[in-house]
């Protein structure tokens, strides 16, 4: 053996190339190298391999060939292990691990995906990964109440510092892990969450942990749903089923001991996956409690942590800890998307053709044909805010499909697409006599995925030998000579060939994707209703108001009419369901509007529709049997089938000759002083008579008569105003809200310059109203914002001075609020009973209003309301979905500044004389 150092360095390289010889030399090379002292480690780092090949000897521990596992190795040593660091076992128990996780995780997974291609997919995750982005707030619609530290909180009071500012803006998902001991990662099917722990434990294994922020951490990554199937089978502790989980997947170490070590020195990032896949509800509760337990154990030593999970399956089990921080997903936005894009191509195109200039050409021109199929299909758009659906989408787009404009449409053509290609890798050897054809196969599938959503309708994960049976069932119903055979043959097919249905884990099948199996359950339920509608009505009608089964229901009724071209038929479906009666009070109505109106048009008649919208405009105001959520429901759907209350360009002044704005008449009006309003509120809310004088200015304005608008602007309104004028607002947020409900990400700027606007658009325009029409003509009359005391004036009344507009009593079901349960805005005129005196409808709740009132350091001047320039914050006035009781009195106030805008302040507006610097 020589003793010349470069002699050594030499040799190694030779190795490195050769596997076999490295297996064969490894042991000399390191004696005479830890002998002469002639290496460093770092330089030992970069010469043991940079090409991250591995190889296993035969007692089974790993050799690593890529220097990054051992830079990660000596990081988490040193940095948890100092006095350690060199024991042998800790040191090979280590890079074994790492090895593993290196090895599962380093190309994206395209199996099942339909991949028919001239080259192997081989795309790694690294080089794929687009960030993920999350709020720290609950799912929009979801119904329990928020955390008031976070969104239920005043938004300014003061700006500077207060950290709960923009606490519902999207952020890092990466930066919310850092700052935090652990994290609750919440999101749809497909939006990447396994994907974002997956690429940690990528990063963390090859010593990447200081680009996260996270430094040298061991990363331990467990699916919940296998740890609940080991709790089915024996009680055993979460620090114990680690070890067994990796034991199981073939790495003989002594995991427990390693484990146990990194814990108790704080070194763990515990990645625990998929709390909705564990199906029984009992067993999810025990799952919680004993994650929760391990969480408030450990935590303490410095570990970190994150869950995912679904939406559905964790609102019934939410865990709750100190240090335990719930955020939900965010859809990709364009910039997300677009990179997402050009990462696949450029990836794509060097594994095709190299690091060449036609690679990058083509990768070019890819990238503009996906990106403009994205941006010119508002179906593929919203497909493509999902990470999974949006690598289906370019898996698709690379096979040369035409991708389709809805997305039952596109599932379809998936389905098509995926079920050739794995027909033709079984076919390869079949022999010339077998029939592999694509509907015969879906009529396999099809009834198979409406069984297993029956029998775990959250994932659809089955058992090896339930599932032989029931593709054995479905195969002599069809005709099968030997549908045991059959069945055994499929099953076979799948592991080889994979597909739509594939082996998920051992002994375990599903789908590719909960998305195709809900597809496929969708297509055996129309399958049981090809001749008249009450089969499919009878199934759905039955799920209503089942988290599980809305898309199975949305997807039946959109191919009845759209794949099918059996528009009579799902016509009927939707109105039958209406009429149903299932579920509370509500819940079929706006199921079958959602199903209308993803199968509108061509998927149902026009007269269907129109029956539809009516019966959806009565459940959003029947407040006396429908829930305040349901409602909002109802109001979300109307948009999408055209909301007849308003047309773009009324400004609530309906098509029925309704008057769009209320009369206030003139007369004098004390805001907030009455006796009533200020005992009732120290009795209700804890305040006092200082408090409220602080907070609200006591002195006597005379308001002379104002019509005022009965709901803040909407989306649509201010669509048009954009659209109509030229204006071009900094933030297109304001513009991508739902049509009827209030418009938001607004500035005050920018609703003076919609107020300017419309002055001249209604003094021109034919049909106006006689009193609107006749103010605007007379000297100083304008379309405006409301001063502070025209808004309270029109929320409170006159002489009874109410503290809410509706009365003296805080009331959830009134106005949309925190304890409402809505969790985001509502379309207007939801809460019809919260009226004020005077007939305004969402004064309280749903969204803070602007005011044309300055907000002055002395509460017993109003200031200038007729000044429209300067910086001074601004009042806004009336709370918003996610504030208390308290902040929707229509007493309370808050300062912001003109040019803030934020996901939760609108305006209303008024017609009336320009205000006066003495009001």
């Amino acid at each position: 053996m020589p003793d010349d150092p470069e002699k050594l360095r030499e040799e190694l390289k030779k190795i490195e190339a050769s596997l076999s010889s490295l297996m064969e030399r490894r042991d000399s090379l390191r004696t005479g190298l830890e002998g002469s002292g002639a290496i460093a480690q770092g330089e030992r780092a970069r010469a043991v391999g940079k090409r991250g090949v591995m190889a296993r000897d035969i007692r089974g521990m790993a050799i690593s060939g890529d220097g990054n596992i051992v830079i990660a190795t000596e990081a988490f040593l040193r940095q948890f292990f100092p006095e350690r660091k060199s024991e042998k076992d800790l040191r090979q128990a280590t890079e074994t691990y790492l090895v593993h996780l290196i090895d599962a995780y380093r190309y994206l997974d395209f199996k099942g995906m339909g991949v028919s291609d001239r080259i192997p997919l081989r795309l790694p995750l690294t080089d794929m990964y687009v960030p993920l982005k999350a709020r720290i707030e609950l799912p929009e619609g979801e119904t329990w109440s928020r955390n008031p530290r976070l969104a239920g909180r005043h938004i300014f009071e003061d700006e500077a510092g207060d950290e709960s500012r923009g606490l519902s803006e999207p952020a890092s998902i990466l930066e919310l892990l850092r700052s935090r001991d652990g994290l609750i990662v919440l999101g749809d099917p497909g939006s990447g969450k396994t994907t974002f722990l997956k690429y940690l434990c990528l990063k963390l294994s090859q010593g990447q942990g200081n680009e996260l922020g996270l430094s040298a951490r061991l990363p331990v990554l467990v699916p919940l749903s296998t740890y609940a199937n080991a709790l089915a089978d024996k009680d055993i502790p979460l620090d114990r089923f680690l070890a067994r989980h990796y034991r199981d997947q073939g790495i003989e170490l002594p995991m427990e001991k390693m484990l146990e070590m990194t814990l108790a020195q704080g070194g763990a990032l515990l990645l625990l996956d998929g709390l909705d896949e564990v199906r029984d509800l009992r067993d999810r509760h025990i799952v919680v409690k004993r994650v929760v337990a391990f969480f408030n154990r450990h935590r303490r030593c410095g570990n970190k942590f994150v869950l995912t999970s679904r939406v559905v399956g964790y609102r019934e089990v939410r865990p709750a800890a100190k240090g335990l921080v719930e955020c939900t997903l965010v859809d990709f936005e364009d910039e997300e998307i677009t990179s997402f894009v050009e990462k696949w191509t450029v990836a794509l195109e060097k594994a095709a053709r190299g690091d060449s200039l036609s690679a990058a050409h083509e990768a070019s021109r890819e990238k503009a044909e996906l990106l403009e199929a994205v941006d010119r299909n508002s179906g593929i758009r919203r497909l493509a805010s999902n990470p999974l659906m949006l690598t289906i989408l370019a898996l698709m787009k690379r096979q040369g499909v035409t991708l389709p404009d809805r997305r039952v449409e596109l599932y379809e053509k998936y389905v098509e697409v995926l079920l050739n290609n794995w027909n033709l890798a079984r076919g390869l050897d079949r022999p010339p006599h077998r029939q592999l054809d694509v509907i015969e196969t879906l009529k396999i599938l099809a009834p198979l995925a409406l069984w297993m959503h029956k029998t775990n309708p959250g994932k659809g994960l089955v058992k090896r030998e339930t599932l032989s049976r029931k593709l054995e069932t479905i195969c002599r119903e069809r005709g099968a000579a030997d549908p045991e055979s059959a069945a055994r043959q499929m099953l076979s097919d799948v592991r080889e060939h994979a597909g739509l249905l594939l082996e998920r884990g051992p002994g375990e099948y599903g789908f590719i994707h909960l998305t195709f199996q809900e597809y496929l359950a969708a297509v055996a339920v129309v399958q049981q209703g090809q001749s008249v509608a009450g089969p499919v009505i009878r199934i759905l009608a039955d799920h209503v108001g089942d988290d599980n089964w809305h898309e199975v229901a949305l997807l039946s009724v959109a191919h009845m009419g759209l794949i099918q071209q059996r528009d009579e038929t799902a016509s009927e479906v939707v109105l039958g369901l209406c009429e149903s009666g299932k579920g509370n009070p509500g819940e079929a109505i706006v199921m079958a509007g959602e199903a209308a109106s993803d199968a509108w048009p061509g998927g149902i008649t026009l007269k269907a529709k129109e029956e539809i919208v009516s019966v959806l405009l009565k459940t959003l105001t029947d407040e006396n049997h429908v829930a305040p959520e349901v409602r909002a429901a109802a109001g979300k759907v109307l948009p999408r089938l055209g909301d007849p209350r308003f047309s773009a360009d009324a400004w609530f002044l309906p098509d029925d000759g309704m008057f769009g704005f209320m009369e206030i008449p003139e007369g004098p009006f004390v805001m907030g002083t009455e006796e009533k309003n200020i005992l009732q509120l120290i009795k209700r809310f804890g305040g006092s008579e200082k408090w409220y004088q602080r907070e609200t200015p006591r002195h006597e304005p005379i308001v002379g008569m104002f019509y005022m608008s009965v709901y803040p602007v909407t989306v649509a309104q201010f669509k048009s105003f954009v659209e109509q004028s030229g204006y071009k607002p900094e933030d297109k947020d304001c513009l991508k809200g739902l049509l009827n409900h209030p418009v938001v990400h607004v500035t005050w700027r920018d609703t003076i310059a919609y107020c300017e606007w419309l002055t001249g658009e209604l003094r021109g325009r034919e049909g106006i109203p006689g009193p609107i029409k006749k103010s605007l003509s007379q000297d100083g009359w304008v379309v405006r914002l409301p001063t502070e005391a025209e808004w309270e004036k029109a929320a409170s009344g006159d002489k009874d001075a109410r503290i809410f507009p509706w009365g003296d009593d805080p009331d959830p079901d009134k106005a949309n609020y925190n304890e409402t349960g809505i969790g985001a805005t509502s379309a207007v005129g939801c809460f019809a009973k919260g009226e004020s005196p005077y007939g305004m409808l969402d004064m309280s709740g749903n969204v803070w209003e602007w005011c044309a009132t300055k907000w002055e350091d002395s509460y017993q001047n109003y200031g200038n309301d007729n000044d429209l320039e300067g910086n001074d914050p601004r009042v806004v006035r009336g709370g918003a979905f996610d504030v208390g009781r308290r902040s929707v009195r229509a007493a309370s106030r808050l300062r912001f500044y003109p040019d803030l805008r934020l996901y939760l302040v609108g305006f209303r507006v008024v017609v009336a004389p320009r205000p006066t610097s003495d009001l």
